[in-house]
Protein backbone atom coordinates (compact mmCIF):
# COMPACT_ATOMS: atom_id res chain seq x y z
CA UNK A 1 0.00 0.00 0.00
CA UNK A 2 2.81 2.54 1.00
CA UNK A 3 4.75 1.77 -2.29
CA UNK A 4 1.86 2.25 -4.35
CA UNK A 5 1.13 5.39 -2.98
CA UNK A 6 4.47 6.63 -3.66
CA UNK A 7 4.26 5.38 -6.92
CA UNK A 8 0.94 7.16 -7.32
CA UNK A 9 2.48 10.34 -6.02
CA UNK A 10 5.24 10.04 -8.18
CA UNK A 11 3.51 10.14 -11.07
CA UNK A 12 1.23 13.08 -10.07
CA UNK A 13 4.87 15.04 -9.62
CA UNK A 14 6.02 14.13 -13.04
CA UNK A 15 2.83 14.59 -14.66
CA UNK A 16 3.01 18.11 -13.22
CA UNK A 17 6.32 19.25 -14.13
CA UNK A 18 5.55 17.99 -17.58
CA UNK A 19 2.66 20.24 -17.62
CA UNK A 20 4.69 23.13 -16.48
CA UNK A 21 7.27 22.59 -18.61
CA UNK A 22 5.02 22.42 -22.12
CA UNK A 23 2.91 25.42 -20.43
CA UNK A 24 6.33 27.65 -20.08
CA UNK A 25 7.72 26.18 -23.36
CA UNK A 26 4.28 27.81 -25.62
CA UNK A 27 4.38 30.47 -23.47
CA UNK A 28 5.30 33.72 -25.73
CA UNK A 29 8.38 35.51 -24.81
CA UNK A 30 7.59 39.29 -23.80
CA UNK A 31 9.76 42.29 -25.23
CA UNK A 32 10.34 44.84 -23.30
CA UNK A 33 11.59 48.87 -24.57
CA UNK A 34 14.33 50.25 -22.49
CA UNK A 35 13.40 53.26 -21.40
CA UNK A 36 13.26 56.28 -24.45
CA UNK A 37 14.29 53.52 -26.75
CA UNK A 38 11.94 53.07 -29.76
CA UNK A 39 13.73 49.79 -31.02
CA UNK A 40 13.62 46.71 -29.77
CA UNK A 41 14.95 43.24 -30.53
CA UNK A 42 14.47 39.60 -29.59
CA UNK A 43 16.20 36.41 -30.44
CA UNK A 44 14.63 32.83 -30.99
CA UNK A 45 15.30 28.92 -32.39
CA UNK A 46 13.42 26.93 -35.12
CA UNK A 47 13.71 23.23 -35.27
CA UNK A 48 12.07 22.69 -38.20
CA UNK A 49 9.22 23.35 -40.15
CA UNK A 50 6.02 22.53 -37.66
CA UNK A 51 8.20 24.82 -34.81
CA UNK A 52 7.47 28.38 -34.24
CA UNK A 53 7.82 31.19 -31.98
CA UNK A 54 6.09 33.65 -30.05
CA UNK A 55 6.34 37.03 -28.70
CA UNK A 56 4.13 39.53 -27.05
CA UNK A 57 4.29 43.11 -26.70
CA UNK A 58 2.70 46.30 -25.81
CA UNK A 59 1.58 48.75 -27.98
CA UNK A 60 -0.66 51.66 -28.32
CA UNK A 61 -3.26 53.09 -30.83
CA UNK A 62 -1.93 55.90 -32.95
CA UNK A 63 1.63 54.18 -32.70
CA UNK A 64 3.67 53.46 -35.66
CA UNK A 65 4.37 49.59 -35.30
CA UNK A 66 7.36 47.97 -37.88
CA UNK A 67 8.22 44.44 -37.62
CA UNK A 68 11.36 42.62 -39.16
CA UNK A 69 12.38 38.85 -38.79
CA UNK A 70 15.59 38.60 -39.61
CA UNK A 71 17.14 34.40 -40.12
CA UNK A 72 19.83 32.87 -42.38
CA UNK A 73 16.65 31.24 -44.69
CA UNK A 74 12.79 31.68 -45.84
CA UNK A 75 10.28 32.72 -42.69
CA UNK A 76 6.81 33.62 -42.41
CA UNK A 77 5.73 36.20 -39.90
CA UNK A 78 2.63 36.75 -37.76
CA UNK A 79 1.35 40.07 -35.78
CA UNK A 80 -2.27 39.09 -34.51
CA UNK A 81 -3.30 42.46 -32.77
CA UNK A 82 -5.02 42.44 -29.34
CA UNK A 83 -9.13 42.09 -30.66
CA UNK A 84 -7.68 39.25 -33.21
CA UNK A 85 -7.36 41.03 -36.64
CA UNK A 86 -4.36 38.98 -38.22
CA UNK A 87 -1.61 40.04 -40.43
CA UNK A 88 0.88 37.21 -42.05
CA UNK A 89 3.65 37.94 -44.41
CA UNK A 90 6.87 36.34 -45.84
CA UNK A 91 9.78 37.03 -43.33
CA UNK A 92 11.42 40.36 -43.14
CA UNK A 93 9.77 43.28 -43.33
CA UNK A 94 5.88 41.77 -41.48
CA UNK A 95 4.10 44.35 -40.26
CA UNK A 96 4.63 48.20 -41.18
CA UNK A 97 1.72 50.45 -40.12
CA UNK A 98 -0.25 52.72 -37.83
CA UNK A 99 -1.51 50.66 -34.74
CA UNK A 100 -5.87 51.32 -34.14
CA UNK A 101 -5.82 49.05 -30.72
CA UNK A 102 -4.52 49.76 -27.62
CA UNK A 103 -3.40 46.21 -25.82
CA UNK A 104 -0.78 43.59 -26.50
CA UNK A 105 0.32 42.36 -29.93
CA UNK A 106 0.84 38.61 -30.74
CA UNK A 107 4.54 38.01 -33.01
CA UNK A 108 4.54 34.44 -34.62
CA UNK A 109 7.54 33.29 -36.06
CA UNK A 110 7.53 30.10 -38.36
CA UNK A 111 9.72 28.27 -41.40
CA UNK A 112 8.35 29.13 -44.91
CA UNK A 113 6.38 26.01 -45.72
CA UNK A 114 7.38 27.17 -49.28
CA UNK A 115 11.08 26.53 -48.81
CA UNK A 116 13.58 23.63 -47.21
CA UNK A 117 12.96 23.07 -44.37
CA UNK A 118 16.24 24.32 -41.82
CA UNK A 119 17.01 24.89 -38.08
CA UNK A 120 18.92 28.17 -36.81
CA UNK A 121 18.68 31.09 -35.31
CA UNK A 122 16.49 34.05 -35.99
CA UNK A 123 15.69 38.04 -34.88
CA UNK A 124 12.92 39.86 -34.44
CA UNK A 125 13.58 43.72 -34.59
CA UNK A 126 10.37 45.67 -33.73
CA UNK A 127 10.36 49.55 -33.77
CA UNK A 128 7.46 51.47 -32.56
CA UNK A 129 7.37 54.93 -32.87
CA UNK A 130 5.13 57.89 -31.58
CA UNK A 131 2.09 59.08 -33.53
CA UNK A 132 2.73 61.30 -36.43
CA UNK A 133 6.74 60.10 -36.27
CA UNK A 134 6.46 57.13 -39.09
CA UNK A 135 8.81 57.05 -41.83
CA UNK A 136 6.76 58.49 -44.92
CA UNK A 137 6.17 55.87 -47.55
CA UNK A 138 3.91 57.34 -49.72
CA UNK A 139 7.02 59.31 -51.23
CA UNK A 140 8.64 55.54 -51.89
CA UNK A 141 5.83 53.60 -53.68
CA UNK A 142 6.89 55.35 -56.75
CA UNK A 143 9.89 53.71 -57.07
CA UNK A 144 7.84 50.48 -57.78
CA UNK A 145 6.60 52.31 -61.13
CA UNK A 146 7.44 49.25 -63.54
CA UNK A 147 7.70 46.65 -60.98
CA UNK A 148 5.08 44.32 -60.36
CA UNK A 149 2.42 44.50 -57.88
CA UNK A 150 3.23 41.61 -55.82
CA UNK A 151 6.83 43.20 -55.68
CA UNK A 152 4.94 46.54 -53.71
CA UNK A 153 3.02 44.68 -51.27
CA UNK A 154 6.75 42.72 -50.09
CA UNK A 155 8.09 45.50 -49.84
CA UNK A 156 5.42 48.02 -48.08
CA UNK A 157 3.02 45.47 -46.14
CA UNK A 158 1.19 48.08 -44.65
CA UNK A 159 -0.08 48.97 -48.19
CA UNK A 160 -2.06 45.06 -47.77
CA UNK A 161 -3.17 46.25 -44.35
CA UNK A 162 -5.15 49.34 -45.67
CA UNK A 163 -6.51 47.13 -48.35
CA UNK A 164 -8.18 44.83 -45.29
CA UNK A 165 -9.39 47.73 -43.71
CA UNK A 166 -10.98 49.24 -46.84
CA UNK A 167 -12.05 46.15 -48.71
CA UNK A 168 -13.28 44.09 -45.79
CA UNK A 169 -14.72 40.87 -46.74
CA UNK A 170 -14.03 41.62 -50.55
CA UNK A 171 -10.25 41.49 -50.02
CA UNK A 172 -10.04 37.55 -51.09
CA UNK A 173 -11.85 38.46 -53.82
CA UNK A 174 -9.37 41.89 -54.49
CA UNK A 175 -6.72 38.91 -54.10
CA UNK A 176 -7.78 36.14 -56.55
CA UNK A 177 -8.13 39.06 -59.46
CA UNK A 178 -4.56 39.86 -58.84
CA UNK A 179 -3.41 36.08 -59.92
CA UNK A 180 -1.98 38.11 -63.22
CA UNK A 181 -0.42 41.39 -62.97
CA UNK A 182 0.70 43.49 -65.08
CA UNK A 183 3.55 46.10 -64.62
CA UNK A 184 2.51 49.46 -62.44
CA UNK A 185 2.21 52.46 -63.67
CA UNK A 186 2.03 56.29 -62.69
CA UNK A 187 -0.59 58.62 -63.44
CA UNK A 188 -0.17 62.00 -62.62
CA UNK A 189 0.08 62.20 -58.46
CA UNK A 190 -0.95 58.34 -58.21
CA UNK A 191 0.40 54.82 -59.54
CA UNK A 192 -2.00 52.25 -61.26
CA UNK A 193 -1.83 48.38 -60.30
CA UNK A 194 -3.98 45.92 -62.61
CA UNK A 195 -4.66 42.32 -62.35
CA UNK A 196 -7.74 39.67 -63.29
CA UNK A 197 -8.53 35.98 -62.29
CA UNK A 198 -6.29 33.26 -64.09
CA UNK A 199 -8.09 32.42 -67.07
CA UNK A 200 -10.82 35.07 -66.73
CA UNK A 201 -9.20 38.38 -67.84
CA UNK A 202 -11.27 41.32 -68.89
CA UNK A 203 -14.14 39.48 -67.29
CA UNK A 204 -12.81 39.22 -63.16
CA UNK A 205 -10.55 42.07 -62.74
CA UNK A 206 -8.99 44.23 -59.98
CA UNK A 207 -7.15 47.81 -60.23
CA UNK A 208 -5.75 49.30 -57.54
CA UNK A 209 -4.86 53.18 -57.28
CA UNK A 210 -2.75 54.62 -54.25
CA UNK A 211 -2.19 58.26 -54.44
CA UNK A 212 1.27 59.21 -53.93
CA UNK A 213 0.74 62.30 -51.66
CA UNK A 214 -0.96 60.38 -48.97
CA UNK A 215 -1.12 56.89 -49.88
CA UNK A 216 -4.73 56.27 -49.85
CA UNK A 217 -5.59 53.47 -52.01
CA UNK A 218 -8.92 52.93 -53.61
CA UNK A 219 -10.09 50.22 -55.71
CA UNK A 220 -12.55 49.00 -58.25
CA UNK A 221 -13.33 45.33 -58.58
CA UNK A 222 -14.75 43.64 -62.06
CA UNK A 223 -17.18 40.66 -61.36
CA UNK A 224 -18.63 38.82 -64.36
CA UNK A 225 -17.79 41.99 -66.86
CA UNK A 226 -19.08 44.80 -64.60
CA UNK A 227 -17.24 46.93 -62.38
CA UNK A 228 -18.94 46.97 -59.17
CA UNK A 229 -18.93 50.60 -57.01
CA UNK A 230 -15.77 52.01 -56.56
CA UNK A 231 -14.60 51.05 -53.17
CA UNK A 232 -12.92 54.26 -51.15
CA UNK A 233 -12.80 55.62 -47.84
CA UNK A 234 -14.16 59.39 -49.39
CA UNK A 235 -15.90 58.43 -52.77
CA UNK A 236 -15.87 62.18 -53.71
CA UNK A 237 -12.39 62.14 -54.03
CA UNK A 238 -11.93 58.97 -56.21
CA UNK A 239 -8.62 59.78 -58.73
CA UNK A 240 -9.44 60.40 -62.34
CA UNK A 241 -6.84 57.86 -63.15
CA UNK A 242 -9.18 54.91 -61.27
CA UNK A 243 -12.05 56.60 -63.74
CA UNK A 244 -10.00 55.91 -66.55
CA UNK A 245 -8.59 52.71 -65.66
CA UNK A 246 -11.74 51.67 -65.66
CA UNK A 247 -12.43 52.46 -69.25
CA UNK A 248 -8.99 51.14 -69.59
CA UNK A 249 -8.03 54.42 -71.71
Amino acid sequence: MTINRFVASSLLIIAACLATIAQTERAPQRIVFARAATVARATGYLRGNRDSAWFVLRASAGQHMRVNINARDATHGTVISPTGQQETQPGGVVFDDDLSETGDYKIGVSESPMANAWRGNFTVVVEILPRGQSTPESSNLARYVGKYPNELFRGVPSVKTRLRQLLGTNYKAFTDRMQVETPIEKDGDTIVMRGCMAHSCTIEEAILVIDLNDGTPYVALKFDSKFRPVFAADRSRIPDSLRRAMRQE
